[in-house]
């Protein structure tokens, strides 16, 4: 079994980031933005997944006492090279970083760990690379045609 634990550059994440913000960034009528930047997914959802998947066995090798403080924020991105700038499902990505809860005060903030940004209480854990990645593929290129979700 080989897991992939290659992560990439901040600075080319950034740039998928900036492109689907830049493209995705028009406010709806009550003045919000129509979409949302990213999304941040609860470790023990993930934990449950693997769990689900048999991937995970049982909890005996998670240290649970992080799990409720931990996460994964997916970013929205776009890979698109200036001189093809055309619009498409297979140049849209999923930018996922880990975060740590930060609480200040009344105010409780999922704090992204990435390189060369500086938390207030950073977790326990060293970062091994840049902390940010993207081996995703986007759908319809890579689907489950007969899923409830793919035409709901």
């Amino acid at each position: 079994m080989s897991i992939n634990t290659k992560s990439i550059p901040v600075l080319e994440a950034q740039t998928y980031v900036k492109k689907w913000q830049s493209e995705n960034s028009e406010i709806n009528k009550k003045g919000g933005l129509k979409h949302a930047k990213a999304f941040l997914i609860p470790a023990g959802d993930i934990i449950d997944c693997l769990l689900e998947m048999e991937i995970l066995k049982d909890l005996s090798c998670i240290n649970t006492s992080l799990v409720d403080s931990a996460g994964i924020r997916a970013y929205m991105g776009i890979d698109r090279l200036a001189s093809d700038n055309t619009p498409s499902a297979e140049t849209e990505k999923l930018v996922l970083v880990a975060t740590t809860k930060e609480v200040n005060g009344t105010e409780t903030i999922h704090r992204d760990i990435i390189e060369g940004y500086v938390l207030k209480n950073p977790p326990p854990h060293k970062l091994i690379g840049t902390g940010v990645f993207d081996f995703t593929e986007p759908c319809p290129t890579v689907c489950d045609p007969n899923s409830p979700f793919y035409k709901p």
